[in-house]
């Protein structure tokens, strides 16, 4: 009952209904394999095979799953565990390190007990009852209910009732020290998470497929009215957007390289997969949790992706955050700088025309979220969505499709793609670090509870980095987003609509002037002192650290001995100083050609061996062994016993 009561905290780092019962059948059998052999072998050889039994039990169960022999996927099986979804999808792999951790805990706890030893199941619980701790970050028991049952249960069970106080505030202590504080140890942020590389296809070219199929159903969802994110897009050639191609588990300690906003909204949803094909995963925001154990994802945008691809009816949930700030927090906020923002600020050969062009349309802007909602305007002047015009996102077709002669193809007409690419390479012009997002706005809610995304929804938006505040959405096309509130826009339009409404647009019959790329300078970077002097020096000190300490532990014994221990403490003196007498003299014998106070030591020291009274001359023995080794030290130079107390021959002596 007590290690029962201890495995519900480490049960919840597992999702669903899986994990405790069977951790609980992990007690139960250990508890039953140690009482059957309890008659007829002692607790040694119990620990001896039930042990190992544990261990090569739980790779026999995970080894189809994590590749390599035994010592490999018990090896692996922890960080695995780490470095998963948190909570973790119950699979074998995943599962195996925590019922293993049961089992043997419950041998050992089941063991001490045959031994008459009543601390044994209190710290084989208080064991259990960490691990779970650990996994889960402190929040699998936040206001110590558990802990208090294990030392309810704990006092409970104990017979000897006098014993009880002293092990209850040892139990208490022990369960104390895990409960969890202000500052939570993290034991993920010991495991580098595996990163795998993923190739996956840019889905902006899809917009106008899906626009082609407008009733087609391609997945449909129920929780929140959230926009539904596909992909993010942050990697911008001039020719075409990039997604990164590195994802690694949900759940492992990786922060992105923009950090999230101070304000946000948690949302869970609940996904099933219909036409949709291909290897992204539609999600909510920045991606918190997922029920798929195998999904992976980008650390840094939060999107999802699913190697071995989906398939028409694929369920599952999704856990994510959405920044959420204030109307104000905005108007006051500013754009970050460094190295981490420059992926979202590159314009490889921006062509002038686009640059002078965005500069123009944020002249009487005061504040980044100015710049962003004049922007939005500007992009949206004149301009009309038209799932029928050409695609892609390269220089080339923005000019056209910003700057394009009326009547000539792709003029002023363009999808998704178009819009939220020519907002963000304007914006990014301006010193606004932008992304592009693939995904689809809000739906209304059918009768079944479910929303209903299909083809006709597929859309495209940028977000802009806003320092504090996070990535807040944008929408050049019609201009209601997610993101600021439309009275704010509004406000920001009003003032500067005698310049956002016209910026000047570059004559079409010149050629494209190209803007050189900015040269990026790197920040010098202090080179590594070498650990080369520190390694030479520790070197060779480290023996005479070792020497020094192994000669002193054995002038502590020999101090515990009493009289034959100082009388062998003269015997080590005489070798280091080469005055070793022969093996066959006795002890008067090897006094006699020492100074005064060594025949009367070597007699205290005979006594102590062979008399019936035994050693009983107190401190006498090691005042006149001190008074021998200065009579001895008197004859050597100095620089020769300053070896002596590392003199490594003692340690020889019998």
């Amino acid at each position: 009952m007590l290690l029962a009561v201890a495995a519900v905290p480490l049960a919840q780092g597992w999702s669903g209904a899986v994990a405790y019962p069977v951790f609980a059948a992990a007690i139960v059998v250990a508890h039953a394999l140690v009482a059957a052999a309890g008659s007829r072998f002692g607790g040694g050889t119990v620990l001896s095979v039930l042990l190992p039994v544990g261990l090569f039990g739980g790779y026999f169960a995970a080894r189809g799953a994590i590749p390599g022999g035994p010592l490999e996927v018990l090896r692996d099986s922890v960080p695995r565990l780490l470095t998963a979804a948190r909570p973790a999808p119950p699979s074998v792999d995943l599962l195996m390190p925590g019922a293993v951790l049961v089992f043997c805990v419950a041998v050992l706890a089941a063991v001490s007990l045959r031994g008459a030893r009543l601390l044994g199941p209190p710290l084989a619980a208080v064991a259990l009852y960490a691990a779970g701790a650990l996994l889960t970050g402190g929040q699998a028991d936040p206001y110590g209910l558990v802990a208090v049952g294990v030392v309810a249960v704990a006092l409970a069970g104990w017979v000897r009732v006098a014993e009880a106080p002293l092990i209850l505030g040892a139990v208490v202590a022990l369960v104390a020290v895990v409960l969890p504080g202000a500052n939570a140890f993290e034991p993920r942020e010991l495991v580098r998470p595996p990163v795998a590389d993923v190739q996956v296809a840019n889905p902006l070219p899809r917009l106008a497929a899906w626009a082609a199929a407008p009733e087609t159903e391609l997945f449909r969802l129920r929780g929140p009215q959230l926009p539904v994110r596909l992909a993010v897009l942050a990697d911008y050639t001039g020719a075409s957007w990039r997604a990164s191609a590195l994802y690694g588990p949900l759940g492992a300690v990786d922060a992105p390289d923009l950090p999230p906003g101070q304000r946000v909204e948690e949302a869970s949803v609940e996904f099933v997969v219909g036409a949709l094909d291909g290897t992204w995963l539609p999600g909510v925001g920045r991606t918190v949790s997922t029920s798929i154990g195998d999904a992976l994802v980008d650390a840094d945008s939060g999107a999802l992706v699913l190697p071995r691809g989906l398939a028409p009816g694929l369920r599952y949930t999704v856990r994510g955050v959405v920044d959420q700030p204030t109307d104000e927090a905005l108007a006051a906020a500013g754009v970050p700088g460094g190295p981490a923002v420059r992926r979202y600020l590159a314009l490889p050969n921006l062509p002038t025309e686009l640059a002078e062009y965005a500069r123009r349309g944020v002249e009487s802007a005061r504040t980044p979220y100015e710049q962003a909602v004049a922007l939005e305007q500007v992009v949206r002047l004149d301009r009309v969505p038209d799932a029928e015009a050409p695609t892609g996102s390269s220089y080339a077709r923005i000019s056209q499709f910003l700057f394009g002669a009326p009547g000539s193809t792709g003029a002023g007409k363009g999808t998704a793609e178009q819009f939220a690419t020519a907002y963000a390479v304007l914006a990014r012009a301006v010193g606004l670090p932008t992304r592009v997002v693939v995904g689809f706005p809000p739906v209304p809610e059918g009768p079944d509870g479910y929303r209903v995304v299909r083809g006709i929804d597929a859309t495209a938006w940028p977000e802009v980095y806003f320092d504090g505040w996070g990535w807040i959405p944008f929408d050049p096309v019609s201009g209601t987003d997610s993101g600021p509130s439309a009275a704010a826009k509004r406000e920001v339009l009003d003032r500067l609509a005698s310049i956002t409404a016209s910026p000047t647009t570059p004559p079409t019959d010149a050629p494209p002037l190209v803007q050189p790329p900015a040269p990026v300078v790197e920040p010098p970077v202090a080179a590594e002192p070498s650990r080369w002097p520190v390694v030479l020096a520790v070197v060779p000190v480290l023996p005479v650290v070792l020497l020094l300490a192994l000669r002193g532990i054995r002038r502590s014994r020999l101090r515990r001995a009493g009289a034959a221990g100082a009388w062998r403490h003269v015997l080590d003196l005489l070798v280091v100083s080469g005055r070793a007498p022969a093996p066959r003299l006795a002890a008067p014998e090897v006094a006699s050609s020492l100074p005064a106070p060594a025949p009367r030591l070597a007699d205290l020291a005979d006594r102590a061996a062979f008399s019936p009274e035994g050693d009983v001359a107190g401190a006498e023995p090691w005042l006149l062994a001190r008074q021998v080794r200065r009579a001895v030290s008197r004859g050597v130079p100095w620089y020769r016993r300053v070896w002596w107390p590392i003199d490594p021959r003692p340690l020889r002596r019998r």
